[in-house]
C-alpha cells in the first residue's frame, strides 16, 4: 500500500517554510520521486508517536497525525546500537527516512524524515558531515548546538546545523518528535559522538 499521502503532507508542510536555508535547499528540488516498497519495520520507540500529538503545534499536529496514520507501514530505523548509548536509548529513539538513498522515496540529493525521542531521552552531543535542518513538531524538548547550553525550542522552530557542528537534544517529560532534513555529505553516515 502506498504512503504517497504521507509524502504529500510532508512536502506541503516543508513548502510553507520561508527560512532562507529551507528555500535554498527545497526551491527547485524535484519532488517527483520513485516510491520504494520498503517492508514495514517496527521498533519499540515508535510507540511514542501517538502520545506526542498532545504536545504538537497546530500545523505540526496535522503532519504528526499523518505520520501516526501511516506508522504501521513505515520502515523505522535506528542508527545506533545498545553498545553506543544503552538499551534504554534504543527503546526510546527511532527515525524514519521518508526521503533519501534508503528511504521510502528515493533521493541522492537529500535525506529527510521524522525522528522520535521518548520522554526524558538524552541524545548526547554528536555531529556528522551532512548539513541538517530540524523542525520540532512538539513543544517539549531542549536543543543545543556548537557548545551552547541546552535551551527549549517550540514546535515549528527552525534549527539549522552546519556540517560537523556538534549538537545535542534532550526530550522533556513528554515525547519529542521532529522533522529532519540532511543535505551535502554522506546521507548514509552514522553520526559521530
Amino acid at each position: 500500500m502506498s504512503i504517497k499521502p504521507l509524502f504529500d503532507s510532508f512536502r506541503d508542510y516543508l513548502s510553507l517554510r520561508d527560512e532562507p536555508v529551507a528555500r535554498e535547499w527545497l526551491d527547485g528540488f524535484d519532488w517527483c520521486l520513485s516510491e520504494r516498497n520498503l517492508a514495514p519495520r517496527h521498533v519499540t520507540a515508535s510507540r511514542h508517536l501517538d502520545a506526542a500529538a498532545d504536545h504538537a503545534g497546530r500545523a505540526e499536529g496535522a503532519l504528526l497525525a499523518r505520520f501516526s496514520e501511516f506508522a504501521g507501514q513505515l520502515h523505522w530505523k535506528q542508527m545506533y546500537t545498545a553498545e553506543d548509548f544503552g538499551q534504554d536509548f534504543l527503546d526510546n529513539y527511532a527515525h524514519v527516512e521518508l526521503i533519501g538513498p534508503e528511504g521510502h522515496f528515493m533521493s541522492e540529493e537529500i535525506a529527510a524524515g521524522l525522528v522520535v525521542y521518548g520522554p526524558g531521552l538524552d541524545y548526547p552531543e554528536h555531529w556528522h558531515v551532512a548539513e541538517e535542518i530540524y523542525i520540532p513538531l512538539t513543544h517539549d524538548g531542549l536543543w543545543s548546538a556548537d557548545g551552547a547550553p541546552l535551551a527549549p525550542r517550540k514546535a515549528g522552530s527552525f534549527i539549522f546545523h552546519e556540517s560537523n557542528m556538534r549538537h545535542a537534544i534532550r526530550a522533556g517529560s513528554a515525547t519529542l518528535v521532529a522533522l529532519w532534513v540532511w543535505r551535502n555529505g554522506d546521507l548514509r553516515q552514522k553520526a559521530d559522538y
